[in-house]
């Protein structure tokens, strides 16, 4: 059975980075939907070359996208309640 370093090529920190800026370039803009894809990137390289990180890189990765993750589903939740406030006004206003 192959280890994951033969499974997988080793990983480019310059993409990676690429990738974490980008991610944080369209949270600025609120793009969500191609922030989520850049997410979901990043995890997977997160799970697929967890062996070919230090420890450091390890974390900061897996803090970026447990970040992301996170204040993904508290706009999420914010938007739901905007959505419903605007929705009651309309409704007094009408």
């Amino acid at each position: 059975m192959a280890n994951a370093t033969q499974d997988y090529p080793k990983i480019d920190p310059k993409k990676t980075n690429q990738l974490i800026s980008s991610l944080g370039e369209l949270v600025e803009k609120h793009n969500f939907d191609e922030a989520w894809t850049i997410a979901g990137q990043l995890n997977s390289i997160l799970k697929e070359q967890a062996e070919n990180l230090n420890g450091a890189e390890y974390s900061a990765l897996e803090s970026v996208i447990k970040s992301y993750y996170s204040l993904n589903e508290q706009y999420k939740k914010f938007s739901q309640r905007t959505y419903a406030f605007a929705r009651r006004a309309n409704d007094v206003a009408s």
